[in-house]
């Protein structure tokens, strides 16, 4: 018998991407026939490392793993995989003696979907394979639509906050020089129906982030560069309309590179600069900055604004949904509690780390690290 590793198999039409993992090349050999008869690509590994390579580089839609073998067990495998954000989603199924089922119930805490005991029954293998696959498709399917319509929604949203933004600041001005005018009455409802609209567009991209959170993020090396020069191109009208400065200080020549999900970084970022807007007062400094040095292996981008800051009672519940800051929007603008709650899970979920100090001089400094990508 052949000391070298099965081929990867495929098939036309294939039902799924399937990666075995088993330290006896039989095993392999017959799993893997057994599965390329039913439509699978099958992928195979014959140790705890290149299990973790191929299952982050490949993305199967199931991974079959033995428990018993040499070097890393299948339960450090599993634990590995479930710290890993790019394979965490990925469901796993042990594949143990019968004797060794205890083993395999422990592994459910660790992020195991099932079992199935050698020797195993082709058809029960079969159809555990069948059943986690189609369930990992379903999910893939729902969060497909989940970031289609929240894209959409943040599209409209967002071509929509600019020129309301813009007649808000016109009403305003409306307003003021009608003291006493007859006129007045309609320039009030004007920056009114501004504020409600505003208002709900605000709450309307507050929920479609939160539930970007909930759900899986696509991971991916990004420039932070160009996002943040988008971020801060959208925020300008808003600063602008307040007399606020907006100011982005980037290292011209340092790459910055990061590991993250595109549009969960965008709404972080938004979130935290229009916060930073929100809470100036008129003809202050909001900048973006990147330069002070982060842990290691991550990027540190911070949000420096000169407002009222936060107070140590704000800083305890800073992060929780719905809590809202003991200093008022300076501009009389609408909050939902939401932003900061939300910017603070996007962090988490990518593995990355977020907190607030005072600024020099008054006011307050958000930080954000997130893990820095090679690319």
């Amino acid at each position: 018998m052949s000391n070298t590793t099965p081929p990867l198999l495929s098939a036309s039409g294939r039902d799924g991407v399937v990666l075995v993992v088993d330290d006896v090349e039989r095993n392999l050999q017959v799993v893997g026939e057994l599965l390329t008869q039913q439509r699978y690509e099958v992928l195979f590994a014959t140790n705890g490392k290149t299990a973790l390579e191929r299952a982050e580089a490949a993305q199967p839609d199931l991974i079959l793993l033995d428990i018993m073998m040499p070097g890393m067990s299948g339960i450090e495998v599993c634990q590995r995989l479930q710290l890993n954000p790019l394979t965490q989603s990925i469901p796993v199924i042990f594949v143990t003696a019968t004797h060794d089922a205890e083993t395999a119930v422990k592994g459910f805490t660790e992020g195991a979907v099932d079992y199935v005991t050698k020797p195993f029954h082709a058809a029960e293998l079969l159809a555990r394979v069948s059943t986690h696959v189609a369930l990992k498709h379903a999910r893939d399917r729902n969060r497909q639509v989940i970031t289609e319509k929240n894209d959409l929604m943040a599209a409209v949203a967002h071509d929509l906050k600019n020129p309301l933004t813009s007649i808000q600041i016109a009403g305003n001005v409306l307003r003021d020089g009608l003291v006493g005018d007859p006129k007045l009455e309609m320039a009030n409802v004007i920056v009114d129906s501004c504020n409600e609209l505003l208002s709900l567009i605000e709450d309307r991209l507050s929920r479609n982030a939160r539930e970007a959170a909930i759900a899986q993020l696509s991971l991916s090396p990004i420039n932070l560069r160009n996002l943040l020069q988008s971020v801060a191109q959208q925020n300008r009208p808003i600063a602008h309309a307040k007399d606020i400065t907006l100011d982005l200080d980037l290292p011209l020549d340092t790459e910055l590179n990061i590991q993250g999900d595109y549009h969960a970084t965008a709404q972080i970022f938004d979130n935290l600069v229009s916060n930073a807007i929100k809470f100036s007062p008129r003809g202050k400094t909001v900048s973006i900055e990147c330069g002070a040095p982060g842990s290691p292996g991550c990027i540190r981008i911070k949000v420096v604004d000169h407002g009222p800051g936060c107070s140590e009672a704000d800083r305890r519940d800073l992060f929780k949904p719905y809590h809202r800051l003991s200093a008022k929007p300076t501009g009389g603008e609408s909050s939902t509690g939401l932003g900061l709650s939300i910017a603070h899970d996007l962090v988490l979920k990518m593995s990355g780390r977020i907190s607030c100090e005072d600024t020099t001089g008054g006011g307050a400094t958000f930080w954000v690290e997130l893990p820095e990508s090679a690319a």
